[in-house]
């Protein structure tokens, strides 16, 4: 069966999106699945990550190289793993973002609930509407990340999402210690054991979501 792509993307830097992929792929990983992360940003955050232990469960490669060739490079890996969770670039209108897109059958978007923030991701709500052209089975959800909740602000942000025309996902991921803990070690949120509990339930959660959007496609 071929794997099923899941893009990570934004035009925002710092919003996430090595989290994001990175606590996903390692959920996914943690329960046998196969997983590829497909690096297509430059920085290579992801390969550093999980070069900084041995634990990772999941295979990392860098691909920031194929640049808009990115989908084809993809398509000869699917039948080797479950899924491929692609980490790209902070840019809506790089090639590797429009390749990226075409390739994917979800695309998931973290935003930080801040105006700002979310005023920095209209770009990405217009790339996937572009890319929808070529790939019209394409699907997208926003993911809250470092979620401060029962703060006014949070609320506010959130009373704005739906507005912003990409339905939000359920699950969302919280500020918290364990996130950077776990890159810092190289590993999964699950390898952090008890201590990280509350952020292996946040990242479970969003796992399930995910699964249950991409079964049958």
């Amino acid at each position: 069966m071929s794997a099923k792509i899941i893009a990570v993307v934004n035009q925002k830097g710092g919003a996430g999106k090595t989290t994001l992929a990175m606590l996903l792929a390692g959920s996914l990983a943690e329960r046998g699945k196969r997983v590829l992360v497909a690096d297509a940003d430059a920085q290579n955050t992801a390969v550093h990550w999980a070069g900084m232990g041995t634990g990772f469960p999941a295979e990392v490669q860098d691909v920031s190289g194929e640049e808009s060739k990115l989908h084809k490079a993809l398509r000869k890996l699917t039948d080797a793993f479950d899924y491929i969770v692609i980490d790209s670039p902070p840019a809506a209108t790089a090639p590797v973002t429009a390749s990226a897109l075409r390739a994917a059958h979800l695309a998931l978007v973290p935003v930080i609930p801040s105006p700002l923030d979310l005023w920095a991701s209209v770009r990405i709500r217009e790339a996937i509407v572009l890319a929808r052209h070529k790939n019209p089975q394409l699907e997208a959800r926003l993911v809250v990340n470092q979620m401060q909740p029962n703060t006014l602000l949070a609320r506010e942000v959130l009373g704005m999402l739906p507005e912003f025309g990409i339905p939000l996902l359920a699950a969302n991921l919280k500020s918290r210690t364990a996130y950077r803990q776990c890159a810092a070690l190289g590993g999964s949120i699950h390898s952090l054991g008890s201590r990280a509990a509350l952020a292996v339930m946040e990242v479970d959660a969003l796992r399930r979501e995910v699964e249950e959007l991409l079964r049958g496609r």
